[in-house]
């Protein structure tokens, strides 16, 4: 690691960037524009002008290609091979090749005639050309500057390890050695000795030339600025400080010194032997001044540093502060996988004291096997590329206590970009109570569903076991009552009998239907209706229990726009209960009012039903339709049920799109209740979804061959008995076997096979599927006390057309049967 002193400057890197692009672009524009009056002749009317000397066209050449290499240095990648640094790289080889072959010539005293190939030798415009000892040839010190300067652009990042721990660059040693002679001659230029604008055996160098060999060599520099010299110049230290002003002061300080001198000489007023004197006084003066100055800036520099280390020690203690109290692991590892730093937490954790991990590989000590070699490798990638699936993410991982225990972790790295070499800190909480606290929720969860799942196969199995037996006495009703010899009294009770075990299948449906909600399936069947053809079907079920009471029944239904789209069997479920709570809830010779209107405000069809019953304390209207939820006068159950119709009612309005409301003024004073539905137009609805009106009885005089299987003996007995006398051939089974044994055997082929679900040797699906595998019978009905919306669809699947919910009414069955034969 670099130390504080050569720590850059935060804007050094943009500083050498634009540096490299100025020098790149002034270089380029001396070349092109000297290399115009050599290729296109009009232009060289430029060179009469006083004082305007051409550069050869070589020389022009050598700039325009290291301007090139700069520039394209610039946009090259650092490192790894790529077609930009190789050509870079050919540019610095075309400057080389131009000086090399130059300065072979002066020096052996050879004319290859190089120097025309690419422009005429000179030209009669031509003022350079007196001081040029061989046609077309730059002088020797530019061609070994530019010699110097291509190797340089060629080499950028060649270089030499001295011992362990030094490296040395080519590139900055080369671009100093190019500039030496350049500098010679302007400090020639400068001070108008004649002497230093050439040397060696040389002529001289152009002024525009040492200008650009000098921005060439400061090119070079700034290439690579975090590499010395320049890495030194622009560091935040004292000695970036000193180097920053004695450099160019002092630079800047004898030229003047010198210029002052020449310009003395030529006046007069120095003679010819105390220029030494002056020059060695003067520059003695001028370094003080500037050794002053530059002690003046350290001082503040000094200050400058003490405050800032200041703040950073105090922003240090705070962070190990943090470190000490944070309750989560904060380790520092270096790039090859090193613990670098470990705080209190990171020992609580794993174990390991802080001294006793200090320079161990991080990932051998706290991970397991498995996971030691992916860390290794994402950490490798990750120097490499700067990509990761690991640095930068935050994961959940196994991790290892000292003695080898696994625990799980919340793990995540992230790099500490700005140092070098790159650091990471890692941030790692032991979430073991968090996952016990996970697996416990689970997700009880799973003991809550398994209870829900038993809630609800219970409420299935109750379904069906009190279902079943209901069947045979309500077709057994129905049949008497439509026997003529039957009296009026016992058709009465009969009657009775119906009504009741209709209202205890009701109950169960409630309890289904509670399910259903709960669980998110209870659907829709929608279809145009009348909403106020749906009230007056519920008001005649509710007709007799009201006259029982001597309630008075009032209607008034007046609203327009009584359409809609919606589920008529539902929405009648939903009047139906708000009808049946009134008669239960209003005392004799009370009222019960419905009454429709439309809400032209909220855009809804309103109908409401109002009675004169019990009433309610109004802040318990939310909780009537909470399940489960009954009034209760004296703290007595007085008038049963279960609590479900009006949490069903709520669940059946809103999935119309309605919302449903009660209201009492208080106890004794009646209530009322509200359902709103979404106002349609009558007229698009009848014209979009036309009614489809079905024939519900079959042809007349038709008869079937029905397979009828069914356990339960008094209702497979009394169906049998019914559907003979409608005129079909029966077959009776009781189990699947027995049912496959009569499929088969049977002289005429079947029509129709009604199956029970819940059969002693397996389920009336097995035995609609085996029956239709074989071709024994093209569909068949099944029934069931199991009715929710799974039941129905393993039904569809089984190949059953029709699916009835027990008790069943021979009119449904007649009516399902009819439907199979319409088809």
């Amino acid at each position: 690691m670099a130390s504080e002193a050569e720590v850059p400057l935060v804007s050094a890197q943009r500083i050498c960037e634009w540096t490299v692009r100025i020098t790149g672009l002034v270089i380029l524009v001396i070349a092109l524009s000297n290399l115009a009056m050599w290729w296109l002749p009009p232009l060289r009317f430029i060179a009469t002008w006083p004082g305007i000397m051409i550069m050869r066209a070589n020389t022009a050449l050598g700039l325009l290609f290291s301007a090139l290499s700069l520039l394209t240095w610039l946009r090259a990648p650092r490192t790894g091979p790529h077609r930009l640094r190789t050509l870079a790289m050919t540019f610095g080889v075309f400057v080389t090749i131009l000086g090399g072959v130059s300065a072979f010539q002066d020096l052996a005293g050879l004319t290859l005639g190089f120097d025309e190939w690419f422009a005429p030798a000179t030209f009669p415009e031509d003022q350079a050309n007196r001081i040029v000892v061989a046609p077309g040839r730059m002088s020797l010190n530019a061609a070994l500057s530019f010699f110097m300067l291509g190797l340089a652009l060629i080499g950028l990042d060649w270089s030499l390890d001295i011992g362990r721990v030094r490296r040395v660059f080519a590139a900055p040693i080369l671009a100093v050695l190019s500039a030496l002679p350049a500098c010679f001659a302007l400090v020639g230029y400068l001070t108008g000795s004649s002497g230093f604008t050439g040397i060696l055996r040389s002529t001289n160098v152009l002024l525009h030339v040492a200008v650009s060999l000098v921005l060439g060599a400061m090119g070079v520099l700034a290439l690579r600025g975090d590499r010395q010299p320049i890495r030194r110049i622009l560091s935040q230290g004292a000695g970036g400080t000193l180097l920053r002003w004695l450099l160019p002061g002092s630079t800047i300080s004898l030229i003047v010194l010198a210029w002052l001198v020449g310009k003395g000489r030529s006046w007069g007023l120095v003679a010819p032997g105390e220029g030494t004197a002056f020059m060695l006084f003067g520059g003695l003066i001028l370094l003080y001044a500037l050794i002053v100055s530059a002690s003046r800036a350290l001082d503040v520099q000094e200050l400058r540093a003490r405050d800032a280390w200041s703040a950073l020690r105090e922003e240090e203690r705070r962070n190990q502060s943090l470190l000490k109290t944070s309750l989560d692991a904060v380790i520092l590892m270096s790039d090859d996988g090193a613990v670098m730093d470990w705080n209190v937490a990171a020992e609580h954790t794993f174990g390991w004291r802080r001294h006793e991990i200090m320079g161990r590989n991080l990932a051998d000590c706290i991970l397991p096997e498995p996971l030691r070699e992916l860390h290794h490798q994402e950490l490798k990638t990750y120097l490499d590329t700067g990509i990761s699936k690991v640095i930068g993410h935050r994961l959940e991982m196994t991790a290892l206590y000292r003695d080898g225990t696994e625990f799980p972790v919340e793990f995540s790295i992230n790099a500490v970009t700005s140092a070098d070499p790159p650091m990471f800190v890692i941030i790692i909480r032991d979430i073991t109570t968090r996952k016990n606290a996970e697996r416990a929720l689970r997700e009880a969860k799973e003991q809550a569903e398994k209870a829900s799942q038993a809630k609800d196969d219970f409420l299935a199995a109750l379904s069906h076991e009190l279902r079943t037996p209901l069947t045979p006495v309500l077709l057994t009703a129905a049949e008497l009552a439509h026997d003529p010899l039957v009296s009026d009294d016992v058709r009465n009770s009969l009657a009775m009998i119906e009504r009741h075990v209709t209202l205890e299948a009701r109950l169960i449906d409630d309890l289904l239907d509670l399910t259903r909600i709960s669980r998110g399936k209870l659907h829709l069947k929608p279809e145009p209706c009348d909403v106020h053809e749906v009230v007056c079907h519920a008001l005649g079920i509710i007709q007799d229990d009201a006259a029982a009471k001597s309630l008075t029944l009032s209607v008034n239904l007046t609203a327009r726009a009584s359409r809609q789209m919606g589920d008529p069997a539902r929405l009648q479920q939903v009047f139906w209960n708000l009808l049946k709570n009134a008669v239960k809830f209003t005392p004799e010779g009370g009222t019960i009012s419905v009454h429709s209107f439309q809400d032209h405000e909220a855009n809804t069809l309103v109908i409401e039903v109002r009675d004169t019953g019990v009433g309610f304390p109004q802040e318990r209207a939310d909780q009537l339709f909470l399940p489960f939820e009954q009034e209760k006068t004296n703290g007595s159950h007085q008038f049963g049920g279960l609590g479900l119709g009006l949490a069903i009612a709520q669940a059946i309005v809103h999935l119309h799109g309605g919302t449903i409301s009660a209201r009492s003024p208080g106890l004794g004073q009646g209530s009322v209740f509200s359902v709103s539905l979404i106002a349609q137009d009558s007229i698009s609805l009848i014209h979009d979804h036309p009614a489809e009106e079905k024939s519900l009885r079959p042809p007349t005089g038709q008869s079937l061959h029905i397979l009828l299987v069914e356990d339960h003996e008094p209702t497979r007995l009394v169906l049998a008995q019914m559907l003979r006398r409608a005129g079909h051939q029966i077959l009776t089974a009781e189990s699947i076997q027995q049912g496959l044994e009569l499929a088969q055997k049977s002289d005429s082929p079947l029509n129709l096979v009604i199956s029970d679900l819940g059969l002693p040797d397996g389920s009336g699906l097995e035995l609609m599927q085996r029956l239709k595998a074989q071709h024994l019978v093209p569909t068949g009905i099944a029934l069931s006390g199991y009715g929710m919306e799974e039941d129905l669809r393993r039904s569809r699947e089984a190949g059953f057309a029709s699916h009835l919910v027990k008790p069943v009414k021979f009119e449904q069955l007649q009516q399902a049967i009819a439907a199979l034969i319409s088809e």
